[in-house]
């Protein structure tokens, strides 16, 4: 099997809060072969991520949207019911790459187990919606999750829906870390030590090598790479062509799951329960 080469950009210009400006970046980045826009830098978020994200949803055909989610901005049930929503309005592309803008990495990662707690408190088969029985779900299969952490407790059940893809894509971006069990991607330094993700992206410059880049894919070092952009209408073409020969762009359809080969979430979140 022909393994995909995914090409992650980040992107924190202040001009994305313009849906005039968006407007253009979104097709520009989907017709150049991006996997995955991220919405904002650890150090630089000048707007409203998931605000931007839930305004490109129904303008996205393929590409994945991940928005930046700072622990200085809402509680775990805020961001599981907002981040649920956006990822039904994507039709499933929706990832999300929790940020502690504070550096506090424990805290970080307890957001995320709270949040996930809360989406594994509805099963995938819950919805009955049957006008003639009158029956909307079973309710035998939504449960509060009764999450206590370091910093979060949590008594749900939250009330809205588990998220199309279980969990939306978990991103880990390594200048602000976190270690949670199921992390899909991880963006790295070169030989920068991280915690384990089932895809590694490489993060670099819009100067890159593309020949080292191919060697290290080709040997199975990385599984693609991640790009902050601060002008994207201009950088986004000369950084796709930089990397032309290893750029596939997939066929709309799927989930971002789905198209990224990667699995869908156990709700093995329960066990984390204390």
């Amino acid at each position: 099997m022909t393994r995909h080469f995914m090409f992650s950009i980040g992107l924190s210009e202040a001009a994305m809060a313009d849906p005039a400006y968006a407007a253009k970046v979104l097709p520009l980045a989907e017709e150049v072969g991006v996997d995955l826009l991220v919405l904002g830098h650890p150090q630089a978020l000048p707007f409203d991520a998931q605000v931007i994200a839930a305004w490109a949803a129904p303008r996205l055909t393929r590409m994945g949207v991940v928005p930046l989610v700072s622990t200085r901005l809402g509680h775990p049930f805020h961001h599981a019911r907002s981040l649920s929503a956006i990822d039904y309005l994507t039709g499933g592309l929706l990832g999300w790459c929790p940020v502690a803008e504070d550096g506090d990495a424990e805290r970080l990662a307890d957001m995320v187990l709270a949040t996930r707690a809360l989406w594994d408190g509805w099963d995938a088969d819950c919805l009955i919606i049957d006008k003639e029985s009158g029956r909307y779900l079973d309710s035998t299969k939504v449960r509060p999750s009764h999450y206590v952490g370091s910093h979060y407790k949590t008594r749900g059940p939250v009330n809205a829906m588990r998220p199309r893809q279980g969990h939306p894509l978990l991103v880990c971006n390594a200048l602000s870390p976190f270690a949670v069990p199921g992390i899909d991607v991880m963006i790295v330094e070169a030989d920068q030590a991280a915690p384990e993700g089932a895809r590694r992206l490489l993060r670099v410059g819009v100067d890159l090598d593309s020949v080292a880049i191919a060697q290290a894919f080709a040997e199975g070092r990385i599984d693609g790479v991640h790009v902050d952009v601060d002008a994207a209408l201009g950088q986004l073409p000369l950084v796709a062509q930089r990397l032309a020969g290893l750029i596939t762009p997939s066929a709309a359809g799927g989930t971002l799951r789905e198209r990224l080969k990667l699995a869908a979430p156990t709700q093995a979140a329960q066990e984390e329960i204390a």
